[in-house]
């Protein structure tokens, strides 16, 4: 797996336009203080985006905003999820951990993840907990897709799936609560090593 050490969701936001820059620093805005807590103008100044252009790029105001915010950061995920088949299932699951050490140990612990954060928000932002439910079950489909190519019988690989992803969001939490990868780190041992049996089980 390749080490990127300063890997974030905002990693070159700057190079970015206004448009993609409140996007990206929304999404790092909410992994880190969740929906409700973010505010307008929050990602306005994290982003160094002129104040009056936020309803020209976002017409549907913070709920457009929010939800690109975590599709992007349901992206980030996904497009380390869809890696090279030359991997194996146990593989996918490290590279997921270890992008996810990556944002927690270099952001001092203080990023979730946003996706799950806009499913939580349900109450106040329905169409962000929408697009978050969509989400998470693409990441559960990505997974279980790597897990079919495999061998791994269908319903087996959607179950374990699913699995992964409650698996490790939950970890983050606890990493977060904890200020420590150790849950992480022996969650993901954990899941690589049911990934190996299910794989192994099926040659």
């Amino acid at each position: 797996m390749a080490s990127h050490p300063a890997e974030s969701v905002v990693t070159g936001a700057d190079d970015r336009g206004p448009r993609e820059r409140m996007v990206v620093h929304a999404a790092d805005l909410i992994g880190r203080d969740g929906v409700a807590a973010t505010s307008i103008g929050d990602v306005i100044s994290a982003s160094s985006a002129p104040r009056g252009s936020i309803y020209h790029h976002f017409p549907g105001g913070k709920t457009q905003l929010m939800t690109e915010a975590v599709r992007y950061a349901g992206e980030f995920i996904a497009e380390r999820i869809g890696r090279p088949t030359t991997m194996t299932p146990a593989d996918t699951v490290r590279e997921i951990g270890g992008v996810w050490r990556r944002l927690l140990v270099n952001t001092d612990f203080q990023f979730g993840c946003p996706v799950l954060a806009g499913g939580l928000a349900r109450r106040s932002e329905p169409a962000v907990a929408d697009a978050s439910a969509e989400i998470l079950q693409r990441w559960a489909d990505l997974v279980t897709a790597r897990l079919v190519v495999d061998g791994v019988d269908s319903d087996r690989a959607d179950s374990l799936a699913n699995l992964i992803i409650a698996a490790v969001e939950g970890a983050v939490g606890l990493c977060q609560t904890r200020r420590s990868v150790e849950p992480l780190d022996r969650v993901i041992a954990e899941l690589a090593s049911l990934c190996d049996a299910a794989v192994d089980r099926r040659r």
